[in-house]
């Protein structure tokens, strides 16, 4: 088995999947499920602990169409997603890419074949961005090219009771339309799709014109990864999610950038990552 120096799969048809694996076979190189099952192990090992769900969610929109890898030999040695994700301005709704689960094989680190993939990402003519997993990697991406944009803040409390007979939950849908009303171009907005992985360990809630938050549940705790409207009703919302403790994350342009991008416009609001 062998792997050409760069794999980007965008196969469409089922029928071009099948003869590129039988012809990959026929000549002993890697075919989709062999690259499967290679994406997945290096994941595992990069990512311990994952979620179990999370991760089947992720594969399943992200392999093999938005996946980017790099080979050495035999060996799968580095690999990342190029989820699709817009960027609204004021001209319009502009495809982009969140770059995602930026991982290299222990046995190949130090080589710099993940800037690689990163510049290879960045060459694709749209902006791409990412949550850099710890304030440390921040220098890394720089060194990629990359640059930090979308301060923000984070403030914590614990849970407080109080009227929420207008809070509901929010579908998928709903809760894009609401932090459409919340926001102003230029901002991050996830597609559909993306917000099915958050959606697989949370959900949305809001209440209308007041709030609306994008969040993650773990035991008693709940993290909103985006809070727009009044901040104030973050400790009803916690309570209204049987939390007693919450973390919320918005928009401060005095605050600490939340991520780094290529390409991406000046001033532009990006809160929902994967992390």
């Amino acid at each position: 088995m062998s792997f050409a120096r760069f794999l980007r799969f965008a196969l469409d048809a089922r029928a071009q999947m099948r003869y590129t694996d039988k012809r990959r076979k026929e000549k002993g190189d890697t075919t989709v499920k062999d690259l499967y099952q290679l994406s997945r192990a290096l994941y595992d090992e990069a990512f311990p602990g994952e979620d179990a769900r999370f991760t089947e969610a992720l594969f399943a929109l992200g392999f093999p169409k938005h996946l980017l890898a790099m080979g050495e030999g035999a060996d799968l040695a580095s690999m990342l997603f190029a989820l699709p994700y817009d960027i609204v301005t004021e001209e319009g709704v502009q495809k982009a890419h969140y770059l995602y689960a930026v991982a290299t094989a222990k046995a190949h680190r130090g080589k710099g074949l993940a800037k690689k993939l990163l510049r290879r990402a960045a060459q694709a003519g749209t902006p791409v961005f990412l949550r850099p997993m710890s304030p440390s990697l921040f220098d890394f991406y720089r060194d990629a090219g990359f640059v930090p944009f979308s301060p923000y803040r984070e403030w914590e409390g614990e849970a407080k009771e109080g009227d929420v007979s207008e809070f509901s939950a929010l579908s998928k849908e709903e809760y894009l339309a609401a932090r459409d009303d919340f926001l102003k171009p230029p901002y991050c907005r996830m597609t559909a799709d993306f917000l099915s992985l958050s959606f697989s360990l949370g959900g949305a809630v809001g209440c209308d014109g007041r709030f609306a938050a994008l969040y993650e549940r773990e035991g008693d705790h709940v993290l909103f990864k985006e809070w727009w409207g009044d901040p104030a009703l973050a400790p009803q919302a916690a309570s209204f999610l049987g939390a007693t403790h919450f973390v919320a994350r918005t928009p401060d342009k005095n605050g600490t950038p939340f991520g780094v991008g290529i390409g991406v416009p000046a001033g532009t609001v990006f809160l929902a990552a994967l992390d």
